[in-house]
């Protein structure tokens, strides 16, 4: 008899995850139905998306989990009361530990996990109990202070399945305390508050991340993180006083914007290696898996998966609080039923939608050459991914072979900045002729430095700092693989340009409707939809 659980995330970005044994049969994020981005609230759609689906009632579910956040919205246990066992979990870094643990190599790996901030710390458990933890009772009531810690830095150990907690860091929270909003002394709240000074709003890291890269360094900003041997983290107050001088609102496009994205993600990427070095060499344990929103930074990520002093690093596609729901079902599958099995993770989580059609065998020669003549496509096959990046299966593919593929893609296709780069695709072995670089892990969330033939051969996917994101394609037969390999036959090119399938401020296109309204809107021509090319009429 099969063990099966539903986890479900209510916080932003929430989501629910269907778990059949140790295989995670499905998942999909709120936004992908409600069409809202970082929709939050009990996720009552995703659980119903997976069970009619995938073709389970809940009387078929042994155990649905809750992550019970701290400011989740509108959790309310009788949408769940059809279902016969019911749990709640606050465990928010362990739930994004168990979540990174599904990429765990085959021996013991690291598990950090940094965010903006997750539970509160238990109560003391005897004398002294709470310091020793970093988190003062005395402090809370403190001019300026909200009462309450959060937990924004965990370390665990995996091995076999199993997590013991090594360290645990909490900071306090100080309730709208500066012009964007509240603050925790984390790395997650200090990125964020870059992201609202400019973008206005906490959900545009990936921006700052990429503008850093434009930055003319003219500024004197203080350094915005304080660290030590001593293992102390805070943010400087130097720094939070200078931003809180800046205009409300900075203009992307602007010098002292440029700066304050350099700035803060030159700290992160400081603070974090000198973090991990001081893991691997205090727990003896190379190989690094990492958790949490702090793990989408993929600039981060490719200096890690490059250091000398770590082995393998590797990251959940959904390291976000979407990938809560995985880690409960995971939790769960592991404390209360025993399974220590490997999880078994596939890229396309979602439903298919299309009907039954006659699969065209020429279908990945005609995108290919379709790509070879200039033109965008856009590519919906089979279930969704879960997580941020799209990785051929809700995707819009071009060629990459001249720096006007890009700015056609910004400018009229996906209606955004134009500082931002593009994510690409090459099959594992060609990925020498993009890349000497290691790569966190194969699913787009790794900055690599291109080589300089492969910058000249390929403009339209350099960043202005010479880095790509890359997703790397097994040659197993799968369509990217096709199209990959039939375009390198057209052109001689190993590489295309891999971006979501949406249009502005819009969540990727879940169903096949959705794909075909967004090909019209943003004007692509082609649309390949489960089996065939097809033109696109706006």
């Amino acid at each position: 008899m099969s063990t099966r659980i539903i986890g479900v995330h209510s916080g932003h970005d929430a989501s629910a995850c269907l778990l059949v044994d140790n295989v995670v049969v499905g998942a999909i994020a709120r936004e992908r139905l409600t069409r809202r981005k970082h929709d939050q609230g009990d996720p009552v759609e995703c659980v119903n998306y997976l069970l009619a689906h995938f073709g389970f009632a809940p009387a078929d579910i042994d155990l649905l989990v809750c992550s019970d956040w701290h400011d989740a919205i509108g959790l309310r246990e009788d949408r769940y009361s059809q279902f016969a066992r019911v749990e709640k979990t606050r465990r928010h870094h362990l739930l994004h530990a168990y979540a990174a643990s599904v990429m765990a190599p085959a021996g013991p790996a690291l598990v950090l996990v940094a965010d903006g901030g997750g539970r509160r710390p238990p109560p003391p458990r005897g004398g002294g109990g709470a310091a020793a933890r970093g988190c003062r009772p005395e402090d809370n009531g403190v001019a300026g202070m909200a009462p309450g810690w959060f937990e924004v830095e965990s370390v665990y150990r995996h091995e076999g399945g199993r997590l013991t907690l090594l360290e645990k860091a909490y900071r306090p929270y100080y309730s709208k305390r500066y012009a964007w909003g509240s603050h925790i002394d984390s790395l997650g709240y200090a990125y964020a508050a870059v992201s609202k000074k400019i973008f206005g709003s906490s959900h545009a890291a990936g921006k700052v991340m990429a503008l850093a890269a434009l930055a003319p360094r003219a500024h004197d900003i203080p350094a915005p993180l304080r660290f030590g041997s001593d293992r102390a983290f805070g943010v400087n107050p130097d720094w939070l006083a200078y931003l809180e001088a800046c205009p409300d609102h900075i203009d992307w496009d602007t010098p002292l914007a440029a700066d304050l994205a350099d700035a803060i993600q030159r700290g992160l990427e400081a603070y974090l290696a000198f973090r991990t070095r001081q893991l691997a060499q205090s727990h003896q344990c190379p190989d690094l898996l990492l958790g949490g929103g702090v793990a989408l930074n993929c600039r981060n990520n490719g200096l890690l998966a490059n250091a000398a002093w770590l082995g393998s690093v590797d990251i959940f596609p959904a390291a976000g609080d979407d990938g809560l729901s995985v880690g409960a079902a995971v939790m769960a599958l592991r404390e209360t039923f025993g399974d220590y099995r490997p999880i078994v993770y596939r890229v396309s989580q979602g439903a298919s939608y299309a009907a039954p059609m006659k699969q065209d065998p020429q279908a990945a020669q005609a995108l290919a050459r379709l790509l070879a003549d200039g033109h965008a496509v856009g590519v919906f096959q089979g279930g969704s991914e879960f997580g941020p990046r799209a990785l051929g299966y809700r995707s819009i593919l071009s060629s990459a072979a001249d720096p006007v593929f890009k700015t056609r893609l910004n400018a009229r296709i996906k209606r955004r900045e134009s500082f931002r780069p593009f994510g690409g695709i090459v099959l594992r072995a060609n990925l020498d002729q993009i890349t000497h670089d290691a790569l966190a892990g194969p699913n787009m969330l790794s900055a690599a430095r291109m080589t300089d033939p492969a910058r000249a051969r390929y403009p339209a996917l350099a960043h202005v700092d010479g880095s790509v994101r890359l997703q790397v394609v097994e040659e197993d037969g799968c369509l990217l693989h096709r199209v990959l390999a039939a375009y390198e036959g057209l052109t001689g090119r190993v590489a295309l340009i891999n971006t979501s399938f949406n249009d502005r401020d819009e969540p990727i296109v879940e169903t096949l409707a959705e794909a075909r309204a967004c090909a019209a809107a943003t004007g692509l021509a082609y649309l390949y939809a489960d089996g065939a090319v097809e033109a696109v009429h706006a």
